[in-house]
């Protein structure tokens, strides 16, 4: 199959928690709501359990991946366990991780993958907003959407040791740094080596207060000049937005409380 070819795939990357808690749920509103018929590939650890594996592989086109646990080097994990920040991702919200393995070499059998947190919510068809390819680039809403008032430099731990080092290599003062709720790329822009380099550029700076985003950040947008702000409306509906807004249509939302836009 040339790779023009190849085919899209949705895609969420949860462990077993949050598979058992919410993947029910999100199939559905993908198939009912969101109208996609197509390859839905799940991202999971290898301690997920084979029953719930065959569970998901028994619905109709789902894809299971099993990996290992991203593998940090011990200094890492110490730093990224003792950031001073209030609430600490790394030890709360660790398998945010794994999304890493979005850009590893397996996940080239697709041409597309459209990535969703498990826990967003789906209200329209996402039809639309697919047909809008990211050719060559990663779509992704910005954090600060719609005001663009935040700075890349909030993603990252300011009373790190090696923070000034991370601000004289990179522009942190830019505002249209991406959120990884919902990412649309193209597996062209995944090498030989991405998933390395992702995890070296971690080892490189391990004080990202947000898990893999910070990262992500810094990788696409300096280091390989891949993004692109994720189209805002498609048929006069926004794409994603965190909220729901009043009196307008929102294809994709994590929260399902309305905030005027």
């Amino acid at each position: 199959m040339s790779n023009d070819n190849k085919p899209t795939a949705v895609c969420v990357v949860a462990n077993f928690k949050y598979l058992y808690k919410n993947f029910p749920r999100i199939y559905t509103q993908l198939r009912n709501i969101g109208k996609y018929n197509g390859e839905i590939l799940v991202i999971t650890n290898i301690l997920c359990p084979t029953f719930l594996v065959k569970s998901l592989k028994r619905r109709n086109k789902v894809t299971v991946f099993r990996f290992k646990k991203n593998m940090f080097d011990s200094k890492t994990e110490k730093s990224l366990s003792n950031l001073s920040i209030g609430s600490n991702r790394h030890v709360n919200k660790n398998f945010q991780w794994y999304k890493l393995y979005l850009f590893n070499k397996k996940i080239k059998k697709w041409k597309y993958i459209f990535y969703l947190d498990i826990n967003m919510h789906i209200h329209f068809d996402i039809r639309p907003i697919l047909d809008v390819k990211p050719k060559n680039k990663i779509y992704a809403r910005a954090d600060g959407y719609p005001t663009y008032n935040w700075k890349l430099s909030s993603q990252f731990d300011k009373n790190h040791p090696l923070f000034k080092n991370l601000n004289e290599s990179f522009d942190l003062e830019i505002t249209n740094y991406f959120q990884t709720g919902v990412m649309y790329f193209d597996t062209s822009i995944i090498g030989d080596n991405t998933y390395v380099d992702l995890v070296s550029l971690v080892n490189k700076y391990p004080f990202s207060q947000t898990n893999e985003q910070g990262i992500l950040n810094l990788y696409f947008i300096f280091l390989k000049n891949n993004y692109e702000e994720l189209v805002g409306e498609v048929e006069n509906k926004i794409t994603y937005f965190y909220w729901l807004i009043d009196n307008k249509d929102v294809i994709i939302s994590k929260a399902l409380t309305t905030r005027n836009k």
